[in-house]
């Protein structure tokens, strides 16, 4: 799995949104790519008057993760890479922003049934979405050049998503 990330950072272009890369490879091949001209590597989140917030590096500023549309902007973004586990808290909101700030290709790497559950809900958006799996491990690829948001269909997929997982946690608590 971490050869075909490196394989896809060396062959990007443009403007790269990175969230919670631990691995200094894939940090060291970010560097090493001339043809990247612009990246933001969001670090681990941390609690801040309890709102959660990613830090760009040492020295800059927390960025709240349910302003990222306000940040990033509109189709702005040419590539994004995550870590299933930085952004699991935050997906109900996540998977609608990265739809609108993504121009060309979102890779999400995690755990091969969560990868799989995620990419049901990147379904209502487009149906360019591969799966490339490893052992343990999946790497979801989604094309976002021509997906379009709604913000009527965004807010109903809120509540959806709300709902699910309302229903999860009650079932968890019967089942126990």
């Amino acid at each position: 799995m971490d050869n075909f990330i490196l394989n896809e950072i060396k062959k990007m272009e443009g403007t790269l949104l990175g969230i919670g890369l631990h691995n200094e490879k894939f940090k060291a091949a970010i560097n090493k790519n001339p043809k990247i001209i612009i990246c933001n590597l969001l670090e681990e989140p941390h609690k801040s008057f309890g709102k959660k917030k990613f830090k760009v590096n040492e020295r800059s500023r927390p960025i709240n993760i349910k302003k990222l549309r306000k940040i990033f902007h509109q189709k702005k973004t040419d590539n994004i890479i995550c870590n299933l586990k930085t952004i699991k808290p935050f997906l109900k909101t996540f998977i609608k922003d990265s739809v609108y700030i993504n121009k060309h290709t979102l890779y999400i790497y995690g755990n091969k049934k969560e990868i799989k559950d995620l990419a049901h809900k990147y379904q209502r958006y487009t149906d360019k979405i591969k799966i490339k799996e490893y052992n343990l491990k999946a790497v979801l690829i989604v094309d976002n050049n021509d997906t379009k948001n709604n913000f009527l269909k965004d807010i109903g997929y809120w509540w959806v998503d709300t709902f699910n997982n309302i229903l999860d946690v009650l079932t968890s608590i019967l089942a126990n």
